[in-house]
């Protein structure tokens, strides 16, 4: 007997997978999520431990690269925090030089591409992005060190993948469409903070939601932090102090953030967060040439 499978599934004019109410409301996916994510987490302050030549602000100058790439690919959200998070893992066991620190974000975007993307990031393109200062053959050949010194675990946990259970497992989550935008472009601001490089994906998370919520204005806002603090096994106290943290890197981020917008504009009328704006990704002039 010949048997026929069919699929019967209608998206409709969308072609962005439809709400998982079984996934949304099985609470062993967070609590999975928080036990897995000890793993994700650089095992050390990598600039005193293991790099003499790497300072904080090299590598924020390679992780804001890393997210103009990505903002002008328009790669889907959970790319950059996997990327930058292959690159402190790396970082936390290998020293590198300075020059070679931009081919290191190169070669971890295109690693994320793989595991996060529907569409990789072409290795020509990075090249191009890092104005040829890398060759294709550098990136690849990275690509086999970041891996073996990864022991090939190149997956984590991030911040991206708490934002949604969040959001869809409380009432408040619905109360504004920009919600999950605005969170998930905190989450990128907070990958390229050098301060944050030990800090728990699900501390990120909380802190990048309830920074969302104030700055959006919700009426639960009060209310939304304690849900999230609540859910995620958060202190209170530590999400407060990452919330100034990450209201003080938006404002250096987005000038005047807080003015009102246009309706049309990614801004609400009552205020809030837009994603950073930046020009054509060039290459930082500290990580410019590359050396093997």
């Amino acid at each position: 007997m010949d048997l026929v499978l069919t699929c019967t599934e209608h998206l409709g004019d969308s072609d962005v997978a439809q709400r998982d109410e079984t996934l949304f409301s099985d609470p062993r996916v967070i609590n999975n999520l928080l036990n897995d994510e000890v793993f994700s987490v650089p095992k050390c302050d990598y600039f005193k431990a293991v790099q003499s030549d790497v300072q904080p602000y090299m590598r924020k100058v390679v992780a804001t690269w890393m997210l103009e790439v990505c903002e002008e690919q328009t790669c889907e959200d959970q790319l950059l925090p996997l990327a930058i998070n292959v690159m402190d893992r790396f970082l936390c066991e290998c020293p590198v030089r300075k020059q070679q620190l931009q081919l290191l974000g190169a070669t971890c975007l295109l690693i994320a591409s793989k595991i996060r993307c529907t569409r990789l990031l072409p290795v020509d393109l990075l090249c191009a992005y890092t104005d040829h200062s890398v060759t294709k053959q550098q990136i690849l050949s990275w690509e086999l060190l970041v891996l073996s010194k990864l022991q090939w675990n190149a997956s984590a946990v991030t911040g991206f993948d708490y934002i949604d259970h969040v959001i869809e497992r409380c009432e408040w989550g619905d109360e504004n469409h920009l919600l999950r935008k605005h969170a998930h472009i905190l989450v990128a601001i907070c990958y390229t903070e050098p301060a944050l490089i030990q800090t728990a994906p699900s501390v990120i998370a909380a802190a990048c939601v309830s920074s969302a919520v104030r700055g959006l204005k919700l009426p639960t806002a009060e209310a939304a932090s304690r849900d999230v603090c609540r859910m995620l096994n958060a202190d209170p106290a530590t999400i407060e102090s990452l919330v100034c943290l990450i209201d003080g890197a938006v404002s250096k981020a987005t000038p005047g953030v807080a003015e009102p917008m246009d309706a049309q504009t990614t801004k609400t009328v009552q205020g809030g967060y837009e994603s950073p704006q930046y020009g054509q990704p060039e290459t930082p002039t500290e990580v410019e040439k590359v050396y093997i």
